[in-house]
């Protein structure tokens, strides 16, 4: 028997050990193939040598690298091609547009948490598909050829029952001071997660997955359906990061919708791979970095630690609120059964109006933020002992009423009259 130890570029979480690994055991003569992510590293147990070139030209599409550790020091992967070292910019680029589209009110469909649309989880299930999903379950697809439809509707099934089992268990924990307590968890994991996408060392030494045995048990399944609903336990970091969103939602409902909308998203690029006998997967240094932005914005809009820092850049803020223009002011109060009291606001068409919402009680699950749709679009947090502040100048004569970001009413509305 031959060990042969080799050092691997571009691995970035616990799928690329498991597609490596499962790819390598099916091959003839391989007895056992190990991936150590913290090392970047490789060992094979075979009956004859594997040769560089045959390692490379078998993950070539999976964007994988390898090199025999005894032979010569692993070269810089940042010194590979000239391109990498921009990889930053096109993080550099969306956080911008983040701020833009904020600013025009139209942001809010970037920001990760509980309160995000159903358009968000979606676009993070397509961004994961491309990416962590696809370097997983590329492997398992490709080898069911045209049944790749039967594990998308497996998939479907187990992440939308997942969604409502985390959905109740949010409810059930859903007690005073542990919703901000949850927001927390889910910050760190995602934080986690965006430094394992940007191979820091140490963050790569954190485990947030099943062991690797009954990973590997999953993935050798012979039932495409059934193996799709078991990749619920086969979680990569936006799994993870969307499977939390989901329990701090605090509801079946959001919580089903939730994973919903982010399996469906991932459905998109798996079907792609099905149909194309392709593997996707790029480089996630962006898309870390990216994560760790709305870590931080995400944190920032739940208990302001950068005030003004970020929040000045989002549509004006409060800061702007203060101008010389006659602005009238209109004062009513939050309670979590009642609404706001008093129910309806009016106000005039044309008359800049400054809405002072005194928040009583502290809202949790998906009501625990409200806007104006039409009128005022970027969502607050409902916390108790707050004064929120809307202000804006009706242009239309009609009936808005308040909701949380997620379009669900809120006790309350604003008349517009001539």
């Amino acid at each position: 028997m031959i060990k042969q130890l080799y050092k691997v570029e571009g691995m970035h979480c616990k799928s690329c050990e498991i597609l490596i690994e499962n790819n390598l055991e099916e091959k003839e003569g391989i007895k056992k193939a190990e991936v150590n992510l913290t090392e970047n590293s490789l060992e094979i147990e075979s009956d004859k040598k594997i040769k560089i070139d045959e390692l490379n030209r078998i993950f070539k599409k999976n964007g994988y690298k390898f090199l025999e550790l005894e032979r010569k020091p692993f070269p810089d992967p940042s010194l590979d091609r000239a391109g990498r070292k921009l990889w930053w910019i096109p993080a550099a680029g969306v956080i911008v547009l983040f701020f833009v589209l904020n600013k025009l009110g139209l942001g809010s469909f970037l920001n990760i948490n509980s309160q995000s649309s159903l358009l968000t989880f979606f676009i993070l299930g397509i961004i994961a598909g491309f990416s962590t999903c696809g370097a997983l379950l590329s492997g398992i697809i490709i080898s069911y050829p045209r049944r790749t439809l039967e594990i998308i509707i497996g998939r479907i099934v187990g992440y939308t029952i997942l969604g409502i089992i985390l959905g109740m268990v949010g409810q059930t924990i859903a007690i005073i001071g542990f919703s901000n307590v949850m927001v927390i968890v889910v910050s760190i994991i995602m934080a986690i997660v965006g430094l394992q996408m940007l191979e820091v060392k140490w963050a790569q030494k954190i485990k947030i997955n099943l062991p690797k045995s009954i990973n590997k048990k999953i993935v050798n399944k012979k039932l495409p359906i059934i193996i799709g609903f078991l990749t619920v336990l086969l979680p990569c970091g936006f799994t993870l990061l969307t499977e939390s969103v989901a329990m701090i939602s605090g509801n079946w409902v959001s919580g089903m919708l939730i994973m919903l909308a982010f399996v469906l998203g991932t459905s998109i690029p798996l079907f792609l791979i099905g149909i194309s006998n392709e593997k996707f997967i790029k480089s996630q240094k962006t898309v870390g970095l990216l994560i760790l932005f709305f870590v931080l914005y995400t944190l920032n809009f739940q208990f302001g630690i950068l005030k003004p820092t970020l929040t000045s850049l989002e549509k004006g803020g409060l800061e702007s609120l203060n101008t010389n223009e006659n602005v009238e002011v209109v004062k009513t109060s939050y309670t979590r059964f009642m609404g706001l009291n008093p129910y309806t606001l009016t106000v005039k068409k044309g008359q800049r109006v400054r809405i002072e919402i005194e928040v009583k009680e502290s809202e949790y699950g998906c009501m625990s933020t409200i806007l104006l749709p039409g009128l005022f679009n970027r969502a607050q947090t409902l916390v108790a002992g707050k004064t929120l502040i809307m202000e804006f100048t009706p242009n239309n004569v009609g009936t808005y009423k308040f909701a949380c970001a997620m379009g669900v009413p809120h006790k309350g509305e604003v008349n517009v009259i001539k």
